[in-house]
C-alpha cells in the first residue's frame, strides 16, 4: 500500500483516520465511527474520488459493487456495513482487516528466495474456494440465483488476517444478475494472468472462470512460480487459451 496519510477529518458519522490508498475510481480511508455507550468501530470507507462524483457510470458502477456485496455475509467474504452519500459523495463502509494481501506475503516470500509451506496455501486456497462457492450459489429472496461471479480472484484480492482468517475482497467488477451497469459484450475485466480462457476471449463467463482464476492462484502459491508468462499481455492471453502452461 502506499504510505498512509494521516488526517482527521470528519466524514458524516466516521472519522477518517489514514489515507489507504487511491485508484482511478476511488479512494480507500481507515476510520473510526461511534457505538453505543463510547463503543467506537474501525471500518474501512471506499470512496468515490470528486472527479467522477458526477459521472452517472461511474457512481452506477460504485453501486453495483454495494449492491453484490450487501447480499454477501460469509467468514471468508469481507463484510459490507453501510452505503451512503455525504455532501455528494458516494461511500461504502467496509470491515476492516488487519493483515496483508496474498500478492504482499507472495512478494515477501521471493526476495527471501522461499515458498510457502503446502498446507498454507492449501488453507489459503480452502478459504477463497468456500467464500466463492457461498457467492456463486447466492439466490434471490424469490430464490432466483443471483448468478455472482467474481471475475478477479488474483493474490491482490485474497487477504489473509493476521489471526489466519482468509478473505476475499472487491467485488467491483463482478458480474451478477441484480447489476444495473452491464459490461460491455468485448470488454475485458480482470487481470490478464489470472483470466480464464473465456475471459481472454471476451466471451460470457460463469463461476467456472472463478474456479479457473484459483487454480492458477493454488500454483503460484505452492510453486513460488508465475504459471502463465510471456513478453506482453497478449502472448500470456494466448498462452491461456491455447492451454500452454
Amino acid at each position: 500500500l502506499p504510505s498512509p496519510h494521516g488526517t482527521q477529518d470528519l466524514f458524516g458519522k466516521y472519522q477518517l483516520l489514514q489515507r489507504l490508498a487511491v485508484g482511478g475510481m476511488a479512494e480507500i480511508f481507515v476510520a473510526r465511527v461511534g457505538g453505543i455507550a463510547g463503543v467506537d468501530k474501525t471500518v474501512v470507507i471506499k470512496r468515490i474520488l470528486p472527479q467522477h462524483a458526477e459521472d452517472e457510470e461511474f457512481v452506477q458502477m460504485f453501486l453495483d459493487e454495494a449492491r453484490i456485496a450487501a447480499t454477501l455475509h460469509h467468514p471468508n467474504i469481507v463484510q459490507l456495513y453501510d452505503v451512503g452519500v455525504v455532501d455528494g459523495h458516494h461511500f461504502i463502509a467496509m470491515e476492516y482487516l488487519s493483515g496483508r494481501d496474498v500478492r504482499t506475503l507472495m512478494e515477501a516470500l521471493s526476495k527471501r528466495g522461499g515458498t510457502l509451506p503446502l498446507e498454507h496455501a492449501l488453507a489459503m486456497c480452502m478459504g477463497v474456494a468456500s467464500g466463492l462457492h457461498y457467492a456463486h450459489e447466492k439466490r434471490d429472496p424469490g430464490g432466483r440465483p443471483l448468478g455472482i461471479v467474481h471475475r478477479d480472484i488474483t493474490p491482490q484480492n485474497v487477504f489473509v488476517t493476521f489471526d489466519g482468517g482468509v478473505k476475499v475482497v472487491d467485488f467491483g467488477i463482478a458480474k451478477a444478475s441484480n447489476r444495473f451497469n452491464r459490461t460491455e459484450h468485448g470488454t475485458l475485466k480482470g487481470k490478464i494472468p489470472y483470466m480464464s480462457p473465456e475471459q481472454c476471449r471476451a466471451e460470457s463467463v460463469d463461476r467456472r472462470s472463478d474456479v479457473f482464476a484459483l487454480g492458477i492462484l493454488l500454483y503460484e502459491l505452492s510453486t513460488g512460480a508465475r504459471l502463465f508468462k510471456g513478453a506482453s499481455e497478449f502472448e500470456i492471453m494466448i498462452r491461456i487459451t491455447e492451454g500452454r502452461f
